[in-house]
């Protein structure tokens, strides 16, 4: 598993293995979900720890030193809207992974990328939001997005993302944050959202140690003066490139987004079957392995229409451009094939060491007796 990447051959067969042949996706885990009343716990958002980790991936040597396998790892999470008319979008999303996994990691090269998509309600559904692990792996990734459970119904009014907004700013741990860089934070929706959090609703979505989690994770959250949604998106911004990417034409959705995130952050998706490109752009962008100029190159080259090329490119062009890239100027990020201490380590070891390290006695991993 330390070496293993997403591949299409394994998307294919991680499909046939959860993905029924007709009907939606997540069939079976909306049946147990109304048996139960209980979301599986992959997607569970108090589940797993609360906290979403994304770490690196190592293989231990035999003299001992880690080897780190793929590259520095990338966390990118995604909540889509799955009320009313957006319904289908885990299908949708199923349906263009390979798509958003190609075309993300081809504009972070080096970089490990670790998906984590999840989708939100509102407070009046049975469960406001599904939320997964990071991920790497086309099995993994296709398995809990065929866990998650969309409430299909609703009409297009305010919805409640920034209960997920909230996890995304303060319930992540990840390396990439450790050595000054940030991840990416994606939000999909056509409908405006509330001002203010709830604690009832947080306890409810994550369990009753919310508070407890957020702050072993290095934050402080006062239960009698929540953030407003605005702040919390504020603080989301300090670990994560974040954007709003709006669905449809609504001014009213526009202007609530435009308020929260600005307005170089809210990006037209003219289709949610566009995710992978708008996504691709924006990283690109941001990372600075594609430049403005190239932006309709791409999209049109990666099956986008010259008219929707056009509308991405025009909303794309004013989000800060190259912010990663300017975040990375004095920062040597860890290549696959560094050598670590340990696992915990922040950075790995300099030449200097390995050189040293080559010549020290072999590790020897074979099971036997435990001298005292």
């Amino acid at each position: 598993m330390g070496r293993d990447t997403f591949t299409r051959a394994s998307y294919a067969s991680a499909s046939r293995a959860y993905v029924p042949p007709s009907g939606p996706a997540t069939r079976a885990a909306e049946q147990k979900a109304r048996d139960t009343g209980k979301l599986n716990p992959l997607v569970d958002p108090a589940e797993y720890g609360v906290v979403r980790p994304s770490r690196l991936r190592f293989e231990q040597l035999p003299n001992g030193l880690y080897e780190l396998t793929i590259g520095t790892s990338m966390p990118v999470e995604t909540r889509l809207d799955t009320t009313g008319s957006m319904g289908g979008n885990v299908d949708v999303a199923i349906g263009v992974l390979p798509d958003a996994y190609d075309l993300c990691s081809g504009v972070l090269p080096g970089y490990d990328l670790h998906m984590a998509t999840g989708i939100f309600g509102d407070v009046r559904d049975r469960f406001v939001l599904c939320r997964p692990q990071f991920e790497m792996l086309a099995e993994k990734i296709v398995e809990q997005l065929t866990l998650m459970v969309p409430e299909r119904a609703g009409a297009d009014v305010e919805e409640d993302p920034h209960y997920g907004l909230f996890g995304g700013a303060y319930l992540v741990n990840a390396y990439i944050n450790r050595i000054g860089l940030k991840g990416f934070d994606f939000t999909i929706s056509d409908a405006p959202a509330r001002d203010q959090l709830s604690e009832k609703q947080l306890k409810r979505v994550f369990g009753n140690e919310v508070f407890e989690k957020v702050a072993a994770n290095g934050f402080q959250i006062d239960a009698n003066d929540l953030p407003t949604t605005k702040e919390v998106v504020a603080d989301l911004l300090k670990r994560a490139h974040a954007f709003f990417l709006q669905v449809g034409s609504s001014s009213s959705t526009s202007r609530f987004w435009t308020n929260v995130f600005g307005g170089d952050r809210v990006i037209v998706l003219p289709d949610t079957r566009l995710l992978p490109q708008v996504q691709a752009t924006i990283i690109g962008l941001t990372e600075g392995t594609l430049s403005l100029d190239q932006v309709i190159d791409f999209l049109t080259t990666n099956n986008v229409s010259a008219s929707d090329a056009q509308r991405i490119a025009r909303s794309v062009a004013n989000i800060p451009i190259g912010a990663q890239a300017a975040l990375r100027k004095d920062i040597r990020v860890p290549q696959k094939g560094d050598l670590f201490r340990s696992k915990t380590d922040l950075w790995p070891i300099s030449q200097d060491e390995v050189a040293q390290a080559e010549t020290d006695p072999v590790l020897d991993t074979s099971e036997g007796p435990t001298w005292l």
